[in-house]
């Protein structure tokens, strides 16, 4: 009996010992939601989908609408837009058109125009330039998050329940940096407002906005002392998608209060796009 006991007692141990080895190498849950997320964005070839913007310019939210129809590889682009522009159209193709961005305005001058991508008309009153359309930018700005926060992703990041977004539930995960702040930084040579943005994983936006000596993205010089923030965002909360594992609703928050909202409607995810879809002369389209 004595060793019946023993033996139970064994395997008992045993058992509770490899379920503990077994839960810790699990990943927390909230970790294994962005990492999936993460991974998901990786796969995305194509997209379709509405999007709604609120974004903070000149201290005030103003909102757009638009539809997007993305290839990935090599980059094909178009934009259909219903506010504040309607009829407003945008069509992009890597490698074509001197690089520059097909325009129709939809209202005055009522001329196609190719304008670059990158310059002040086309970006005029916006946070990001097209390049930033669909899940990659975002993908990496949380993946600079991630790295931040180092081993104390589960103090950062919180899975908050269940919320519902264009009637799809979604994890609501709620990235939070109290720490947020500016930091000195000197401009480096041959830099850029968007360089710097790029290296640091920030808002060029918001660097053009919190330094009053700088009129636009290119208004730096070498040894220039400027202002930063050290993340993205205070605080992010993103809406992902249970079945599609991707954010489709996005809040982004500085140290002064919400700084843009993207919300994704009717999203497709690898759909199959014509290659007509991508020419002006297309049948929808009215350039």
């Amino acid at each position: 009996m004595r060793s019946y006991r023993k033996e139970s007692l064994g395997l008992l141990i045993g058992f509770l010992l490899l379920t503990n080895v077994s839960l810790a190498q699990q990943k927390p849950e909230c970790r294994k939601v962005v990492d999936e997320m993460i991974r998901t964005i990786g796969t995305i070839k194509s997209l379709r989908y509405t999007l709604t913007q609120a974004e903070r310019v000149d201290g005030k939210l103003g909102s757009t609408k638009q539809d997007f129809k993305i290839i990935f590889h090599p980059l094909k682009l178009y934009i259909y837009s219903y506010e504040p522009n309607d009829g407003a159209e945008v069509l992009y193709i890597e490698g074509q058109n001197d690089g520059d961005a097909l325009v129709n305005p939809g209202s005055f001058p009522y001329i196609n125009l190719n304008l670059d991508p990158m310059g002040s008309l086309l970006r005029r009153g916006q946070h990001h330039t097209m390049f930033e359309s669909g899940f990659n930018y975002l993908s990496n700005i949380i993946k600079f998050a991630i790295d931040t926060a180092g081993a104390d992703f589960d103090k950062y990041f919180k899975l908050d329940g269940t919320v519902f977004h264009d009637g799809r539930a979604c994890h609501k995960v709620v990235i939070t940096f109290d720490d947020f702040k500016y930091v000195d930084y000197k401009v480096k040579k041959g830099q850029t407002v968007l360089d710097i943005a790029t290296e640091r994983m920030v808002s060029e936006y918001m660097i053009v906005q919190v330094n009053d000596d700088i009129d636009n993205y290119y208004d730096v010089k070498e040894g220039q002392v400027i202002k930063i923030p050290i993340l993205y965002a205070k605080r992010t909360v993103l809406y992902i998608d249970k079945v599609k594992h991707l954010p489709i609703k996005q809040e982004m928050s500085d140290d002064k209060g919400l700084f843009e909202r993207y919300s994704m409607t009717n999203l497709k995810v690898n759909p199959t796009i014509a290659p007509e879809e991508f020419q002006e002369d297309y049948k929808d389209y009215d350039f």
